[in-house]
This record gives C-alpha cells, structure tokens and sequence, in this order.
C-alpha cells in the first residue's frame, strides 16, 4: 500500500538516503495516484528519477515475464530503464510523462477486473443452482463474447476449488478496488457495479481473509446453496 511503498522509498531507512543522483526508482506497486505523486516528488528532490508503473498479469505474469505495464515518466527516464522493465514485462506501455496517470490508468483497469470478477461469480453459481454442469459452462462462456484469459484462469480455480496459493489475495484485489472508488469520488464519477463488487469483496475480506479472490464464489454458493464444480 501507498504507507509500505512510501516507507520504502523515503523513509528513514529508505532508497534515497543511499541512492545516487540520476538513478531511477521503479514503482510497480498498486497505490492511489496522490501517493504515487508524493513519494516521485521526494525522489525526484533527491535528483533520483521515478517511473510510475503499475502492472497488470498476477503472480504468473510476473514469472513468466508477460506483465501489462502501465509507465508514467519522462520518456527518455523510461528508455533508459526499459531493459529492466522488459525482464518482467511483455507489453510495455508509456501512458504519461505526468506521474500518477500510471496509477489513474490502474485504477480504472481494476473497476473493469473487479466488476468482471462479480459477473464471473455471479453468473457460474446462476448456472451451478440451474443445474448446468460446470464443464459446459467453462466451455461456452470460454466459446462466447465474453470469453477471455480472466474468465477461463477464474472459472477453472473455481471449479478446481482452489481458493489458496495461487497469486492472487483476496485483500490485493479489494485494496485495488478502494482505489478506484476513491478514484471515483474524486472525479465525480458513479461506479454503480464497481461499487457492488467492491461490498462483495469487503464481504469476501471479512469471510475469507486468507485466502484468494475466488474464495468469494462460496459466498454466493453459500446464499445460492449449490456449488460450482466441473
């Protein structure tokens, strides 16, 4: 969180009390753009440069090198540093010289992801109760418009019952998404269904704090009385 990152870099102990002027500190830590501004501004007092780049992908992406970078910072900063950035990044994007906008884009990804993962919950458990067996759902859904690598990764974790261990906390998720919706509020911006998933994982937070975002699913089965198995 924005606490921990600005800790890190400008705490007591931090980066810049040993960082040497022209380095760069390379923020790929999901926090709230105001933060993201504040701990650059520190760095960049200190002469130390700052990409801001959060990233997309979870644990997997980032062992296979195949991270969605998001990178707000000087472009001539960000070409100096993109041998480093390549090492855990496939798709490298250079969305602003304006640090924060890095996050902004962030946080307006996970609006999408979060309400994607409600729909995904949602409408497996809705064929579960109706009978349907789980195998035809994944192979429809995964065959429609709607198919893609998120639902196809969520889909069979659920299935599998595999709610720990596999890279994505269910408190990281929920951190992501009070950003968007203080994003949100700051913009004036309604989020009627990133509101709503946003309670289903402060539900899911209170139910399952040690598990992973899927572990959400047994809320509504719980409700729905079903499961969601192939």
């Amino acid at each position: 969180n924005g606490d921990q990152a600005r800790e890190v870099v400008a705490g007591d102990n931090g980066l810049l009390r040993g960082m040497a002027a022209g380095s760069a500190i390379i923020m790929s830590a999901t926090i709230h753009p105001a933060e993201t501004r504040e701990i650059g501004a520190a760095a960049q007092a200190a002469g130390v440069e700052y990409i801001d780049t959060p990233v997309s992908g979870g644990k997997s992406g980032a062992e296979s090198g195949t991270l969605t970078m998001m990178a707000a910072a000087r472009a001539e900063v960000l070409e100096a540093n993109r041998p480093v950035l390549e090492a855990v990044g496939e798709q490298i994007f250079h969305v602003s010289e304006e640090i924060g906008v890095g996050q902004t884009v962030k946080a307006a990804l996970q609006a999408f992801i979060g309400a994607s993962f409600a729909g995904i919950f949602e409408s497996l458990v809705l064929g579960a109760k109706a009978g349907v067996p789980g195998e035809t759902l994944y192979e429809v859904f995964s065959a429609s418009g709607a198919g893609s690598a998120l639902f196809r990764n969520c889909a069979k974790l659920i299935m599998d019952r595999e709610f720990v261990g596999t890279g994505s906390h269910i408190g990281t998720m929920y951190k992501d998404l009070s950003i968007s919706m203080a994003l949100g509020k700051d913009t004036g911006v309604p989020l009627f269904t990133t509101a709503a998933a946003f309670e289903l994982f402060r539900a899911g937070m209170s139910k399952f704090p040690n598990e992973d975002n899927w572990s959400i699913v047994k809320l509504l089965e719980d409700i729905a009385d079903t499961e969601v198995t192939w």
